[in-house]
């Protein structure tokens, strides 16, 4: 299970067209490559390649008045995936992972308070910080199964601004200013970089 947390409602849609144009593209040529494959090769091309056929996403966001009008303005339909968040009840899909529903684009919906242990990697493509960012990041690294942690792509530098923000790192800075507050050695070496 894969989460794409978007900087607003028209760069998840955005996002969502993009992976599911470059999705049939790398599938097309996983195709060719089981044609022209060794036969050591096959079995694992074949699992590849049903694993992304039945492999589904879909955008799931909050309503607002006129969007499909908005959307439009942008030369985007939100229509169709609109309609689906209506019909369909894509949080308990999402929840098993057992279903095919593998990949959400979000904006703000199912961010705090969403619990899916199956999730592993989430990517930001939005600013964000306290509770929002610890909810978020305890999302992809809770345990589950075989998986012991979860995995983060910081497209926008959150991380390195919560680096910086950090209360080792305050630590590090007061201890460099002031060389008789630093700690002994063997107490430093837990928040070395």
């Amino acid at each position: 299970m894969k989460t794409v947390v978007s900087i607003d409602k028209a760069t998840a849609v955005r996002m969502y067209d993009k992976v599911k144009k470059y999705w049939k593209q790398y599938l097309e040529g996983l195709r060719t490559r089981l044609r022209k494959c060794a036969e050591s090769e096959r079995e694992e091309l074949k699992a590849k390649i049903k694993f992304m056929e039945e492999t589904d996403m879909a955008v799931v966001v909050s309503q607002s008045q006129n969007e499909i009008a908005e959307f439009k303005k942008k030369g985007l339909d939100i229509a169709a995936h609109r309609k689906r968040m209506m019909k369909e009840d894509l949080e308990t899909k999402f929840k098993d992972p057992n279903d095919p529903f593998r990949i959400v684009f979000v904006c703000a919906m199912w961010m705090t308070g969403f619990d899916v242990p199956s999730c592993s990697t989430i990517y930001l493509d939005k600013p964000m910080r306290n509770h929002t960012l610890m909810q978020t990041i305890a999302r992809a690294n809770r345990v589950f199964r075989d998986k012991v942690n979860g995995l983060i792509v910081d497209y926008v530098g959150v991380f390195r601004n919560l680096k910086r923000r950090s209360p080792f790192t305050a630590l590090r800075r007061a201890a460099a200013w002031n060389p008789e507050s630093r700690p002994s050695r063997t107490r430093t070496n837990w928040w070395s970089s």
